[in-house]
């Protein structure tokens, strides 16, 4: 049995796009050229791999069963591929490094002053977009690196390390209303005016208990605070960005009634695009990330 990558890339792009015609595309193939390569796989290893008898092809059961294997074995042909990038890449002239905004940048500090020391001469150009753009300026080749709110999955050519999480608190200006309250409840947070810094609205955990029936949304952070710190509403927001903006002594932390023991956390993530070659400095700054947890 000879199997190539080819014949595993085919396997797996089938059965992640649930079509023939559509992982051809995915791919840049003719759809024969990928039916064929499916088949003499199947052929090699002498079972069927998927129900060819409805409108998609159908993962068999052994198919299900041989496809974890095929995506790992291209993992780590990945893996392998990148870290030989690694070893004969160039140092080149710029990195570009997507980061959300939730993320508190002076936890990255150390990392980047250890990249101004060992590559001088390389320009940084950092990004500010939101989460839901980021994966996006990656796949498409304008960011080397991403450091953005955990998603749910992730295609398969976009690699991830976690780096750690970001706690969360709802607060409000100390003059406002719900600031007098020892403990609040839903119904009291309903009846006021709920700040909310949009690209986060869908990440934050239980978001459909802490909606506000009248919201205010924001794109940008530093607009939302200011909003908070004029008493306009209650918010969700990073604890370290209070700290950060020294916001300690103007607002408050909320006590919900429904959750008096819950610290509330989201994921970070380090995204990167296995198609992306990374010179050395873009290599460097990934591993220094990854190996200062948030």
């Amino acid at each position: 049995m000879r199997l190539s990558l080819e014949q595993l890339t085919a396997f797996c792009a089938v059965a992640s796009e649930k079509s023939f015609s559509a992982a051809a595309r995915k791919l840049g193939k003719s759809q024969s050229a990928l039916s064929i390569a499916v088949a003499n796989l199947e052929i090699d290893f002498g079972v069927c791999l998927f129900d060819r008898s409805g409108r998609y092809p159908v993962l068999t059961g052994h198919g299900h069963s041989l496809l974890r294997d095929a995506e790992a074995i291209l993992h780590q042909c990945s893996s392998m591929e990148n870290r030989a990038n690694s070893l004969a890449a160039e140092l080149e002239s710029q990195v570009t490094i997507a980061i959300d905004d939730t993320i508190p940048f002076q936890i990255l500090n150390h990392n980047l002053a250890g990249f101004a020391e060992y590559f001088p001469p390389v320009d940084l150009n950092i990004l500010h977009p939101s989460s839901q753009y980021i994966q996006q300026l990656i796949e498409q080749g304008d960011a080397s690196l991403g450091i953005t709110c955990a998603g749910a999955h992730y295609p398969k050519n976009i690699h991830f390390k976690r780096l750690g999480n970001i706690a969360f608190a709802n607060v409000v200006h100390r003059d406002h209303p719900l600031a007098s309250l020892p403990q609040v409840n839903f119904e009291q947070l309903n009846q006021h005016r709920q700040l909310v810094y949009s690209p986060l609205l869908d990440k934050l955990p239980t978001s459909e208990y802490l909606s506000g029936t009248n919201q205010w949304r924001m794109a940008s952070y530093l607009t939302l605070m200011n909003t908070l710190c004029a008493g306009m509403g209650w918010a969700t927001v990073p604890k370290q960005l209070v700290l950060d903006l020294q916001l300690q002594e103007q607002l408050c932390e909320l006590q919900l009634t429904s959750y008096p023991h819950t610290e509330w956390e989201v994921g970070v993530d380090l995204i990167w695009s296995s198609s992306e070659r990374l010179g050395k400095a873009g290599n460097w700054l990934r591993d220094a990330f990854g190996l200062t947890p948030i």
